[in-house]
């Protein structure tokens, strides 16, 4: 396939370059038919201006270099009959770098004059016209002895000479049958010089007429340019960006319009006479450049299967570095690079020329409209190669190319415009189809779950009057949570169905006069009682005499959906109902001060199933249909419906509905099966108590968490079977406060979503204390993504349970998690029985010796030794559960005993210094300050002939007891505490100090609090709060 594309590109650059070398050749006029200059003159006396039209002042013109004439110094009387020397003939136009005679530097820098005669015809009197295209960079014209143009200042120097290149026309009349022209040229500013394009002389209408020619097609070129390069960049913008061929090709094509406006005839001069010369160089260059630039992008995106990544790199590269060159340097430099920017514009647009005729071989869709826009392209290079040759080119040729290549591609994007338009027409039936579907599969759904629905209701009813005799209290709790949870399950069906019906135009209204503050007391009185124990007032501001024509059923179900949604967003604070009539309508804003509503917001909640964000659906839950039944309910009042909030400064709902006077109703007092319906609603959904306990009499305590009293109940109900003892909280905060006061909590059964605290959140907050195998965590979710597991696991999670859950499963996964946590607890048992016995051979035998020394010499000390050597032991081996608390004075009388058998070993050099608060009291974890002061000992001692003291400090604080054990032994840098936790010598320390900080940390939520110098001396605290102390 690329050896046919590779053929197909070779044979179409073959065929396009011999048709512009036949229409070059057969455009050029026959040699002899077009006069041209000869040694200075040329002779237009056979020439008919009126049947040949104007002519090209082309062929060999007198050379004066680096002279500045007038033309008094052509008058033989002004200068004493000696003429300027003239150095040769140059033939014009062309680059002044060109020419070779005497003195010439072959310089595209200097300056000059050109001079030519021209015989005319005989018609004394008549109007010319000259026009001048391109004179490189600063000119004055002179006709017959005045000055009839020129752009900008000749000068003889770069600070004398003013550039400006720009075409024009000047007008003239001959008086008689001859000109004298003389041109003044410098350039000091550009890579080439001199006269570069011809001038043209011809009958002043045709002259003017040719100038405004040629301004109408580059203005026209422009502006198609602008408008085709305009409506695809809105086209993009449009479809969000998914289209970027789109927006590569108007790119293109409004860098091609800069580019004509700033060529040629430089219309984006015409306004701007002044325009500075170097910058409007560099935005001719750099408008050329970038067509380069989005051309390669366009056909990239256009063609990404053809399109060579690597090249895209290369020609991008390129392009990034001509376009600095431009910026940073003036136009005498970036000029010069020219023939290379050319070079790689014409690599770059035959590579995409090579992309788009794979297209074609390949027959991708739009080959024709491939084909059709290559060939102007090609044309294109073809013409800008010869321009830069030197040979004449049309520019309006050019552009027409440019034209024909936009046009072509501007009707294949436009194609695939109008294919993708017709796939997301179709699409869209599809979708609609597909929605009608959907909302018959709703509305059936919906009435086939009305009927079990109810069945459950009446049957969970009958039971709680005792239909089938007398039950038990929890018997009652949970038959009054069936019909709770049934009641609110058929409430969604019938919001379901009431949602259905409302969009396809099926609810009719039976309005009627109604009182509205009855309706507001009577909703207002169920809210209370589903309010429970949140401190919200509910207060209305209405009158007897605030009447409305409506549908009470409907009426009462808009304001029962915004005061729910307002005490849903509502902790504390007041809900209130005020109304005010407005030119024959009621407006009835129901206002509260919960948690507000994003701006951007306002709209999108009365969409169906929408809220006010991401946020909000998992902390307060709903199906988001509340807020949007409302609206199309009030709107089929005929009113309307808003909202005004902002966040943390709650929310107020405002909807109209007719007035009832104005239909000459009378009002009708509520229904009372109405009012026992929404009181009995109330009733069965009041708020459960917040946290429940449930003994079971089993080893295990479960903390259930979730904020949904149904699940609670459920879980209670599982857990209870197998003899668990449960405690349910309705919050994570109050899941924290219950972790603070019950220490033999074994394990946490945590719902994810939940309003305030998450289920993250609570992980995290109990990952601070408590590890892993300390209090596993057993995750509760309907969201079972990978990414959420993870996220889940990343919090410290144990495990991750979906819903709705299976009653073996969480069983069994229970189980599971309390075995792991029951073995991982005997395990650290067996550490302490290790370390213990450690220990304990290498301090009896110095011990004994100990004793031994003094049962010769002191009897009587020796015994107390023993005696003291006794309790030790004794206190060493009493612990054989670490979680236990035991009082400060046990732990003391260990520490006691042990330093007594230290200090007969060392005598002099262990020096105790007790200073114990006796008032003080509290239980603490065993174990815990004895090897703390052994530490202190050992190390104190260790390569010290002077010994150590250490000190024993007991005192209350503000809100703790603080114990203190120091020493003046040898110190250690503070940066290594974190090492001595893990890399503690258990035989030379009794317990690890690893274990002692994990044991703190578990029971208070911090540990050991070290402090040391390396010079000497250690202080270690522990901080025991006051109050409950996990007791």
């Amino acid at each position: 396939m690329r050896k046919k594309a590779t053929a197909a590109f070779i044979i179409i650059c073959a065929a396009i370059t011999l048709m512009m070398t036949y229409f070059i050749l057969a455009s050029r006029p026959a040699a002899g038919s077009r006069p041209e200059a000869v040694n200075g003159t040329m002779d237009l006396t056979g020439w008919s201006f009126a049947d040949n039209g104007s002519v090209r002042l082309d062929g060999q013109w007198e050379f004066y270099p680096y002279v500045l004439l007038t033309p008094d110094d052509f008058l033989p009387e002004t200068k004493n009959g000696k003429l300027p020397e003239m150095n040769g003939y140059v033939h014009v136009p062309d680059r002044w770098e060109h020419y070779t005679v005497k003195d010439w530097k072959k310089s595209p820098y200097g300056y000059a004059t050109f001079r030519l005669h021209v015989e005319l015809p005989d018609g004394a009197g008549q109007s010319y016209g000259i026009r001048q295209t391109n004179i490189k960079t600063a000119h004055t014209l002179f006709v017959n002895g005045q000055k009839l143009g020129g752009r900008g200042t000749p000068g003889m120097d770069k600070q004398g000479t003013v550039s400006v290149n720009s075409p024009y026309v000047r007008f003239f009349s001959a008086d008689g049958n001859s000109l004298d022209i003389i041109v003044q040229v410098a350039n000091y500013r550009y890579s080439q010089g001199g006269i570069t394009q011809s001038i043209v002389l011809g009958f002043q209408e045709d002259i003017q007429s040719a100038r405004e020619s040629a301004i109408a097609k580059d203005l026209l070129a422009a502006s198609t340019f602008l408008l085709i390069g305009a409506f695809f960049i809105l086209l993009f913008w449009w479809v969000q960006g998914r289209e970027r061929s789109w927006l590569y090709f108007g790119l293109s094509c409004v860098t091609t319009a800069l580019y004509s406006m700033t060529h040629s005839e430089k219309i984006a001069m015409l306004p701007l006479a002044a325009f500075p010369y170097e910058l409007f160089t560099k935005i001719q260059d750099f408008s050329g450049v970038s067509i380069e630039l989005f051309l390669l992008l366009y056909a990239k995106h256009s063609y990404p299967k053809l399109f060579n990544r690597h090249m895209m790199k290369l020609f991008v590269a390129a392009i990034a570095a001509r376009m600095l060159l431009i910026a940073a340097t003036p136009a005498s430099v970036f000029t010069y690079a020219s023939i290379v920017s050319f070079a790689l514009t014409f690599l770059a647009v035959l590579y995409v020329i090579y992309v788009m005729s794979a297209g074609v071989v390949r027959r991708m869709d739009g080959s024709v409209y491939l084909l059709v826009g290559t060939l102007p392209l090609l044309v294109m290079v073809v013409l800008s190669s010869m321009d830069y040759l030197g040979i004449p080119v049309n520019f309006p040729l050019q552009l027409s190319a440019w034209m024909g290549f936009f046009l072509a591609h501007g009707l294949l994007l436009s194609k695939r415009f109008v294919n993708e338009f017709a796939a997301v027409r179709i699409l869209s039936e599809r979708l609609e189809y597909m929605d009608h579907l959907k909302d018959e599969f709703l509305a059936n759904i919906s009435h086939e779950l009305k009927t079990p629905l109810h069945g459950i209701i009446n049957i969970s009813e009958s039971l709680l009057e005792e239909a089938a005799g007398p039950m038990t209290p929890q018997q009652e709790e949970n038959v009054a949570m069936i019909a709770g949870v049934g009641k609110r399950m058929a409430h969604l069906v019938g919001d379901l169905l009431d949602f259905s019906r409302l969009k396809n135009g099926e609810l009719a209204l039976n309005q009627q006069a109604i009182a509205l503050r009855p309706v507001v007391r009577i909703i207002f009185e169920m809210f209370r009682h589903l309010a429970g124990d949140k401190p919200v007032r509910f207060i209305d501001f209405l009158s007897e005499r605030h009447i409305v024509y409506a549908d009470e059923d409907r009426l009462t179900q808009i304001l029962n959906n915004l005061v729910g949604n307002a005490l849903k967003f509502t902790a504390a604070g007041e809900i209130t109902v005020s109304a005010r009539e407005e030119n024959g309508w009621l407006a009835i804003s129901v206002a509260d001060t919960g948690i507000g509503i994003p701006s951007d917001k306002l709209e999108a909640i009365f969409e169906a199933f929408e809220q006010a964000g991401d946020t909000i659906a998992k902390d307060y839950g709903g199906t988001g249909l509340g807020l949007s039944i409302a609206k199309r309910l009030v709107e089929l009042h005929g009113g309307t419906i808003r909202a005004e909030s902002e966040q943390e400064q709650g929310a107020v709902f405002t909807f109209t509905v007719p007035l009832a006077n104005e239909a000459g109703e009378q009002p009708v007092g509520m229904r009372g099966e109405r009012v026992n319906t929404l009181l009995e609603a109330a009733a069965l959904q009041a708020f459960p108590k917040d946290t429940i306990l449930l003994e079971g009499g089993g080893d295990f305590t479960i903390l259930v968490v979730d904020d949904d009293a149904a699940n609670r109940q459920v879980l209670l109900n599982l857990l209870s079977v197998e003899k668990y003892t449960v405690i349910a909280v309705s919050s994570g905060s109050e899941a924290i406060r219950q972790l603070e006061l019950n220490r033999r909590i074994d394990l946490a059964v945590v719902d994810l979503l939940m309003p305030g605290m998450s289920g993250y959140e609570v992980c995290r907050t109990i990952r601070k204390r408590y590890s892993l195998s300390d209090l596993p965590v057993l995750l509760l979710t309907a969201r079972t993504r990978p990414e959420e597991m993870l996220a889940a696991f990343d919090e410290g999670v144990n495990d991750f349970l979906g819903k709705p859950v299976d009653a073996s499963e969480l069983k069994a996964r229970i189980r599971t998690l309390l075995k792991m946590k029951t073995s991982v607890s005997e395990s650290a048992s067996n550490e302490m029985a290790f370390l213990q016995a450690q220990i304990k051979p290498h301090f009896l035998y110095n011990a004994l010796n100990t004793i031994s020394a003094f049962s010769l010499d002191d009897p009587q000390a020796a015994r107390d030794l023993l005696a003291k050597l006794s309790q030790y032991l004794r206190g060493s081996f009493d612990f054989g559960n670490l979680d236990r608390l035991i009082p400060l004075s046990k732990e003391l009388e260990l520490v006691e005993a042990y330093l007594s058998i230290e200090k007969a070993r060392f005598g002099e050099r262990l020096r105790i210094v007790y200073d114990v608060d006796g008032q003080v009291h509290c239980l603490l974890p065993p174990i815990v300050i004895q090897p703390l002061v052994e530490n202190a000992v050992q190390h104190g001692l260790a390569d010290r002939k002077q010994g150590v003291t250490v000190a024993i400090l007991v005192r209350a604080a503000e809100d703790h007891v603080v114990i203190t054990v120091e020493d003046d032994g040898v110190g250690f840098e503070q940066s290594l505490q974190d090492k001595l936790f893990r890399d503690n010598d258990a035989a030379s320390s009794g317990v690890a100090l690893e274990n002692i900080q994990r044991r703190l940390v578990r029971v208070y939520g911090h540990g050991l609090d070290i402090k040391s110098k390396a010079t000497g001396g250690t202080t270690v605290t522990i901080r025991i709060p006051k109050g409950g102390q996990w007791m």
